[in-house]
């Protein structure tokens, strides 16, 4: 390993950070997947907050899943992604492997400018797994990060999201009451995950669910704060 060091003090100071699904089991893919795709934003009300007027410059890029992510990539919206433009992409692997894992320079750097979207987008196997596999720390669980390298540095460390709590206990009960499932609101969301009987329909309706449902966001500094609380 080689270290590089300077007398003098560059201009500016570079920072890291994480977009994508935040660790929670709330997100899960369900078993015997051959593609299967979980989506993690970082909202255009988060960047407004977290940004510098004149933004930031995205210099480098580490893609991150555990055992069973397959292609990862970061898309790029400016004025909303329905009626405004999709820029260069923050990074993408189509060929993805967790044991293969490299922070890439971005040539050219890519400009992020407060109001900006930028939604991960992660596709996993699971076909040789027989229970569901749910967002989480430990390496039979998930993660969908793109952890993007920056300068000059911000408030904004953590932009990431998960499903509604509130939505995903409604797709419980909506699996309890028509389909017999033995999920329940007493149940932590990995309990719940794992008490559904798993079929192409149930899976149809989590994506579906996935793609419409609302979202909960992490809008956090370096502390952990949230910046909506931050700036009110």
């Amino acid at each position: 390993m080689r270290f590089y060091y300077t007398p003098t003090l560059r201009q500016h100071d570079a920072g890291t950070m994480e977009l994508g699904l935040t660790y929670t089991p709330k997100m899960a893919i369900p078993p015997h997947q051959p593609a299967f795709t979980l989506t993690g934003h970082c909202p255009k009300s988060c960047t407004k907050r977290g940004l510098h007027d004149s933004g930031i410059h995205v210099f480098a890029s580490q893609l991150h899943t555990h055992l069973t992510g397959r292609k990862v990539y970061t898309k790029h919206f400016r004025d909303g992604k329905e009626h405004g433009k999709e820029l260069p992409e923050l990074n993408r692997d189509d060929h993805y492997s967790p044991h293969f894992q490299e922070i890439r320079l971005l040539s050219p750097s890519v400009h992020v400018l407060p109001g900006d979207e930028l939604t991960t987008y992660c596709e996993y196997k699971t076909t040789d797994r027989k229970r569901p596999t749910m967002g989480g720390l430990a390496i039979t669980d998930e993660m969908c990060v793109n952890y993007v390298h920056y300068y000059p540095k911000s408030a904004l460390e953590v932009c990431k999201s998960s499903i509604s709590t509130k939505a995903l206990y409604r797709f419980f009960f909506l699996l309890y009451r028509y389909y017999g499932d033995r999920t329940s609101a007493d149940l932590k969301p990995r309990d719940n995950y794992n008490a559904i009987y798993w079929t192409e329909s149930k899976t149809q309706l989590l994506r579906k669910l996935y793609d419409v449902s609302p979202i909960d966001m992490k809008c956090e500094d370096s502390s952990g704060i949230s910046l909506n609380k931050k700036n009110t």
